[in-house]
Parts: C-alpha cells; sequence; structure tokens
C-alpha cells in the first residue's frame, strides 16, 4: 500500500512537472520565401510578387528582417475593332510594370506562442523599376485621321526606368511545425517616391527555421 501510495505521488508530480513546464522557446532566425498578388497604381494593374526574406529575432516579440524582393504587373485597355469585312482586330494597349527591391523591415510579434507567431513589420526600401506605361495617351479615330482603323500615340515625359525609396507595413501570421517549419499569410501596404502603390496585396510564406 505504500510503495502504491509513493508511486502515486510521485506521478502526479512528474505530471504536475510536465504540465507547468513553459513552450521551448522557437529557434531565433528564420529563412522564408513570400509568394502572392498585389494591385499595383489605381488598382489597374494585377501582378505577381515574390521575395526571399531573412529574419532574426533579438527580443522575445521583436525581430529584424530584410528581403530581397521582385515584383511584375500588368494592364490593358481593351479596344476590339470591327473591320468592314465582319473580322474582328485586338488594338489594346497593352502596359507591363517590372521592378526589384531591397528592403529592412523592424516586426513587432504581438501574439506568440510555441506554434502561432501573429504580428506586423515596418520598414524601408530601395527599388529599382522599369515600366513601359506611357505618361499620355490618345486614340484617334478613322473619322479624324481618315485611316480606316483607330491610331494611338503614345507620349512620354517620365523616364521608363527608375530608382526610389518607400515605405512597407505588413501584417503576419504564421504556424510553426515541429519548431522548424512554418507556414503563414501575410498582406500589406507599399508606397515609394516615384508615386508607385501596391495594395493590397496577399502572399503565402513559407519558411525553415534555424
Amino acid at each position: 500500500m505504500r510503495n502504491k501510495l509513493l508511486l502515486l505521488i510521485l506521478g502526479m508530480l512528474s505530471f504536475q512537472k510536465s504540465f507547468s513546464q513553459s513552450p521551448q522557446p522557437q529557434p531565433g532566425r528564420m529563412l522564408a520565401v513570400n509568394i502572392g498578388t498585389s494591385k499595383a497604381g489605381t488598382g489597374d494593374m494585377r501582378g505577381l510578387v515574390l521575395g526571399v526574406e531573412y529574419e532574426k529575432r533579438f527580443r522575445p516579440k521583436l525581430s529584424w528582417s530584410s528581403e530581397l524582393g521582385m515584383t511584375i504587373h500588368d494592364g490593358e485597355d481593351l479596344l476590339i475593332v470591327t473591320t468592314d469585312d465582319g473580322g474582328q482586330q485586338d488594338l489594346s494597349y497593352r502596359y507591363t510594370t517590372a521592378g526589384a527591391q531591397l528592403s529592412g523591415k523592424l516586426g513587432w510579434h504581438f501574439a506568440k506562442s510555441e506554434h502561432i507567431d501573429v504580428g506586423l513589420k515596418l520598414g524601408g526600401l530601395v527599388r529599382y523599376q522599369s515600366s513601359s506605361v506611357a505618361s499620355e495617351r490618345a486614340v484617334l479615330f478613322p473619322l479624324a485621321t481618315g485611316y480606316p482603323l483607330p491610331l494611338t500615340i503614345n507620349r512620354n515625359f517620365d523616364p521608363q526606368r527608375t530608382v526610389s525609396v518607400g515605405g512597407v507595413f505588413q501584417l503576419f501570421a504564421r504556424y510553426t511545425f515541429n519548431k522548424t517549419w512554418s507556414l503563414g499569410a501575410l498582406t500589406g501596404l507599399q508606397v515609394d517616391t516615384n508615386g508607385d502603390a501596391f495594395f493590397p496585396s496577399l502572399s503565402l510564406n513559407i519558411g525553415r527555421r534555424f
């Protein structure tokens, strides 16, 4: 009887000790890939965003990160013309904007546990961009030109290639499996001195902690 009571007490103490232990902290560094979509300009251009990000935690709920990212967006002003013989010609104006950027961000992980990680990031960036969007565009119709099809005139006042600085704000939520692999999502806003805005953006985040 005494031995059974002793075993019961030892079992209860062991259970209490294991239950009261705090979760083991996650590794403080992570390498992640962000891939998703966003809208650019006034929302008329949709495209892809891709980034490779390195993150390091320097306080229990604070981190810094750097990301090398790439974007490509395109749009179209649709213009389909029916010719005299009943056929159709596509005279749409198509344009593309693509860029590469390097950003640095400070993160606040305001909801954090062994598996769940929710927070926000705020930072700055340097961006290189090339754009085929015309500064000014006009469409002249056959009544004005005598030509059987509409004519598009493009005028360019802005440079095709630009380098700008800007800011980025992100909200993220992640779940970590086995303290190593992380899966989550992020959304945010990005603006720069070239007048470009990327909002809203939604990306999938896949990372490995080490």
